[in-house]
């Protein structure tokens, strides 16, 4: 149960911010041993031809499964980009004479070591949110419910592909001298990386279009029935034929008094 919780928008906008909600929290936290059996597996289930052409899917579990197989695949490709760019990191150093051009090997693995962490969090992070809640952010302290973060998801993995893409591009482009070799391999994976985040930002826009919103039913109204049980009716909800026949009649009922 959260301490303190506030809600804005309403149907597929609806998005509800809660505070230390610790039971969410353990939910997200126990998830963590079953993402890591995927993890294990990532070549499990994976049928070529859907995983590069997601675009020809129709089913929401088709998209589910599609993206949590390249959320998977970007992990793995994300933690061997970090490896690859601290060991290129490492001979740029040993390799460079002139001492004022080489970097720093404390920052070499400081930049390693939040990478590698933020790849892992991040991933795992949007996985539970997509996968698992349909549309959840959760930062322990504070957690954010609602569809909209799906949306959230798809433009922030399309942001970062962008990104790696263009790194990779700019990387290419300053190609010379005897470290040509470490800046290719360099260039190879950021710009894999980006293309793995660009699937899981189509898929992730993908559930967002087809995932129906679950409304908790606010504003609801109870009414007792003859045997005395509680009904609830939301407003709103579709009525059936016979429910219109009724509120017909009583109409007319009314009318003629």
């Amino acid at each position: 149960m959260a301490k303190w919780q506030a809600s804005c928008g309403q149907d597929s906008c609806l998005c509800s911010f809660l505070l230390m909600d610790l039971d969410l929290t353990k939910v997200w936290l126990n998830t963590a041993g079953d993402y890591l059996k995927l993890v294990k597996q990532p070549r499990k289930d994976v049928i070529l031809k859907q995983l590069v052409q997601p675009w020809k899917l129709s089913t929401l579990k088709e998209h589910e499964m599609c993206f949590q197989q390249w959320n998977i695949i970007q992990l793995w490709i994300g933690i061997v980009a970090t490896i690859v760019m601290l060991l290129m990191n490492i001979i740029w150093y040993l390799a460079e004479d002139i001492p004022y051009a080489k970097p720093p090997m404390g920052t070499i693995i400081i930049n390693a070591a939040v990478g590698l962490m933020l790849t892992v969090f991040f991933t795992y992070l949007a996985w539970f949110g997509v996968i698992n809640k349909h549309g959840c952010c959760c930062f322990i302290v504070c957690c954010c419910l609602g569809k909209p973060n799906l949306l959230a998801v798809s433009i922030l993995s399309l942001i970062f592909g962008v990104l790696a893409v263009i790194s990779a591009l700019q990387l290419l482009g300053s190609v010379k001298g005897a470290l040509i070799v470490l800046v290719l391999i360099g260039a190879f994976f950021a710009l894999i990386h980006g293309i793995a985040l660009l699937y899981v930002s189509f898929e992730a826009f993908m559930i967002w279009r087809l995932c129906s919103p679950e409304v908790p039913p606010t504003g609801a109204e109870q009414a007792k029935d003859s045997k005395g049980a509680v009904q609830t009716q939301v407003v709103g909800a579709p009525q059936t034929t016979s429910d219109v026949v009724a509120e017909m009649e009583a109409g007319a009922v009314k009318i003629e008094a």
